[in-house]
């Protein structure tokens, strides 16, 4: 039989580029097993047969193959199956490249949320967080998701986890990606949704584009007044209140729904004295 070449374990690591723990333990598990090793010292040696397979397994590690798997590659040796083999792992390899996206853009969306609020809260003063005024803005049109229901003997002190909870839940079943802010408008005349009565409350998101489906529809396009509420949340009727005593003293006549924007929520951050809530009333001029 014709001798073959023996490269010692050390220089199998040096032009391979493997550790030789990691040789070790390929041989441990029948995975390559040396061509020869010295019976004195038991020191492994590979033929250029052999080096060439772990080549291969280290290009096969790199793309995320388990070891069972490249043991029945090296087995079956045969180049269409490595090939059916490589373009399975690119899928996997594909879908885990969406999943990461998506959990950058949903962490991007969330910090450019909280970046918006913490401007917010710099521009109030501690000691008076009243001090910014109500604005006469155009709301510009979006899409949203949303989730509508009645809410029994409802008063808006505190902010439903349930509600919240699905509204999100059912983002994530139509893998959506969101733009950030929930807002919750009130079907009812204003101030009744601090007064213990039935309503229809409306949970939503914003959307980045429109999708088919029956809980998208266009949210915006109207003129409101708005304000900035700070702090806790059970406090907000005091900011509905003096934004219609200011309505009603400017002329304006509220024109559709009233509706809070929460940029920083009680399920962000559990610190009331940094939640930052918009309020939005559509209104016209009489």
């Amino acid at each position: 039989m014709q001798s073959q070449e023996k490269y010692p374990i050390g220089e199998v690591e040096r032009i391979c580029n493997v550790p030789i723990k990691t040789l070790r333990y390929y041989d441990s598990i029948n995975l390559v097993i040396p061509y020869f090793r010295d019976e004195k010292s038991g020191y492994r040696y590979y033929n250029k047969e052999q080096m060439v397979t772990i080549c291969i397994i280290r290009k096969l590690r790199m793309l995320g193959f388990g070891l069972k798997e490249i043991q029945n590659i090296i087995n079956d040796n045969r180049a269409h199956i490595l090939e059916e083999s490589i373009d399975s792992k690119l899928i996997e390899i594909s879908n885990e490249i969406k999943k990461l996206q998506q959990k950058y853009t949903e962490g991007y969306t969330f910090s450019q949320r909280l970046k918006k609020g913490v401007d917010i809260l710099s521009l109030y003063s501690k000691d008076d967080l009243t001090s910014k005024g109500i604005t006469i803005e155009e709301i510009p049109q979006s899409y949203i998701l949303f989730t509508k229901k009645q809410m029994k003997n409802y008063s808006n002190k505190d902010v439903s986890l349930e509600r919240w909870v699905e509204l999100i839940n059912l983002s994530n079943k139509l893998n959506l990606e969101n733009k950030g802010s929930i807002v919750v408008t009130y079907y009812s005349n204003p101030l009744e949704q601090f007064l213990y009565k039935d309503l229809d409350i409306e949970f939503a998101m914003y959307l980045k584009s429109p999708i088919d489906f029956p809980n998208c529809k266009k949210f915006g396009g109207f003129t409101a007044a708005t304000t900035i509420h700070i702090g806790d949340y059970s406090n907000i009727i005091n900011k509905h209140i003096e934004m219609i005593q200011y309505l009603n003293k400017s002329g304006y006549k509220i024109n559709g729904n009233i509706s809070e924007e929460f940029i920083i929520s009680p399920f962000d951050v559990n610190n009331p004295d940094e939640h930052v809530t918009k309020i939005i009333i559509p209104i016209e001029k009489p």
